[in-house]
């Protein structure tokens, strides 16, 4: 598999408060999905809810092993 031949034009900094309150109208709404390794899932879940979003618009899946 080799590289991409266009050229990225969005976002590369890092996804914080911030970043998403750029991309979105409102924190509050939308259902977040999160996937990925336990450590990472647990770091972007507070990081939401330190931004506001309810946990009940949080939706998580933790893959070990990576």
């Amino acid at each position: 598999m080799g590289k991409s031949h266009r050229e990225w034009a969005g976002e590369t900094d890092f996804l914080n408060k911030e970043m998403l309150s750029k991309q979105l109208a409102a924190l509050q709404g939308p259902i977040f999905y999160i996937a990925g390794p336990p450590a990472m899932v647990a770091a972007m879940r507070r990081m939401l809810t330190d931004a506001g979003v309810d946990e009940d618009d949080i939706r998580t899946k933790e893959f070990s092993g990576y």
